[in-house]
């Protein structure tokens, strides 16, 4: 098959620590999945170009040769920053030397990261990022700045890694009925990652018959498929119930829908998503 038509998993590093855990991420689901790997560094030309004073005096020719100058620096940033970046992928790829993927591929390309990610949308099968890049990498409680972005830009699988990464032996699948929760009951049943996976199929509702019903209705898939699975219904705030049962539970892993339908900004910010993303201290894989 074309390398254009294939579906990859594509994992978005930077250069914080944060990187080799989203790389170990990625290259776990390749393997699960069997599918290619591609490892993405972005190029941001963004702030390389100092602007210009044309309100000074200059002598003649002094004005052409500021722009020369700057020219002829910009020029050297961006090699610098294109060397830096085949570095980080290059050391990326040595560190999964042995590993049984059965193609890894890595690629520069240039824009910031949701740009990148959209011109190569229909290639990609799970996307792997880091909760938090190398501008934030020190501030826990911090969202990464391109994170919404992403999420709100591309429509699939998003695994949102936080922290070392160590294969999920259980995962939480936060559930309310509404189609994207649908979307992520689907993937969980149907995808190969999880066959074999503890799975907490779990509804927040301070109405008990409403809420067993739905779990019971989410049920059947969850049979179908032939998952390991328990239930559990919960009540009070939503993201204080999913998140306290994942610590007392020790949970490796949240899947959430996010991003149904409507104004993709205002759902995203008053989403469970959100609040989830910014509260936990586990990986949360997003369905769209």
């Amino acid at each position: 098959m074309d390398k254009l038509q294939q579906h990859w998993v594509i994992a978005c590093i930077d250069g914080s620590a944060m990187s080799d855990h989203v790389v170990d991420a990625a290259a776990w689901i390749a393997e699960q999945v069997n599918s290619p790997l591609e490892i993405m560094h972005t190029l941001e030309r963004d702030g390389l170009t100092r602007p210009i004073d044309h309100s000074a005096s200059y002598r003649p020719n002094m004005r052409e040769d500021l722009i020369q100058e700057l020219a002829e620096q910009e020029r050297a940033e961006s090699k610098r920053l294109i060397v830096e970046g085949k570095q980080l992928l290059d050391a990326q790829k040595h560190r999964l030397a042995g590993l049984a993927i059965k193609n890894i591929m890595t690629k520069q390309r240039h824009g910031n990261l949701a740009e990148a990610l959209k011109g190569i949308e229909d290639q990609i099968r799970v996307l792997v990022v880091g909760l938090r890049g190398e501008d934030h990498e020190d501030q826990e409680k911090v969202m990464g700045a391109q994170l919404e972005d992403t999420i709100r830009a591309i429509h699939k699988p998003i695994y949102v890694v936080n922290g070392v990464f160590q294969a999920p032996r259980s995962l939480l699948l936060a559930y309310n009925d509404t189609e994207a929760a649908r979307k992520a009951l689907k993937f969980v049943c149907e995808s190969p990652l999880y066959a074999d996976i503890e799975i907490h199929l779990v509804h927040v509702n301070d109405k008990p018959q409403i809420g067993q019903a739905i779990l019971e209705a989410a049920e059947v898939s969850l049979i179908r498929s032939g998952r390991h699975y328990s239930t559990a219904l919960l009540n009070g705030d939503p993201q204080t119930a999913l998140l306290t049962y994942q610590q007392t539970q020790a949970i490796d892993l949240i899947v959430m829908g996010a991003l149904t339908h409507g104004s993709l900004h205002q759902l995203f910010f008053g989403s469970m998503a959100l609040k989830v993303l910014q509260r936990t201290t586990t990986s949360v894989l997003l369905i769209r």
